[in-house]
């Protein structure tokens, strides 16, 4: 968001004008950003094949997830529901990471016939 002549704008859209359209409440993510900081991170690390992957649970926003996915980034999930919208956003198994916490055998079964990669923390 910019601030430019006392106006807050979003890719140049005032928010006001926002608002006015969508009500509110309303969220309003601007990729432009979320791209900026993956190639920022990505640029920070010399590393052949450097792999980043993005908590789900900070934020499950299926379109963002899809953008995401589509700039070359992994998804980290702590459950099956974040593996299942990880799958609909379009990830592959394999670019999907599960690092439960105190879940049951029966959802690690599931990811493991999915076929994510699991980080165990302790049994």
């Amino acid at each position: 968001m910019d601030l430019q002549n006392g106006t807050y704008s979003i890719q140049g859209i005032p928010v006001l004008d926002i608002v006015k359209h969508y009500q509110t409440p309303l969220y309003v993510y601007d990729s432009s950003i979320i791209k900026r900081q993956i190639d920022r991170l990505k640029n920070a690390f010399h590393v052949p094949d450097l792999g980043i992957h993005f908590a789900c649970k900070a934020l499950n926003n299926i379109n963002i997830l899809s953008l995401m996915k589509q700039w070359g980034v992994g998804l980290d999930t702590v459950s099956i529901q974040e593996i299942w919208t990880g799958l609909e956003a379009g990830f592959k198994p394999s670019e999907i990471i599960f690092t439960p916490n105190s879940v049951g055998p029966d959802e690690v079964e599931m990811a493991i016939k999915i076929g994510v990669q699991i980080n165990i923390d302790h049994i």
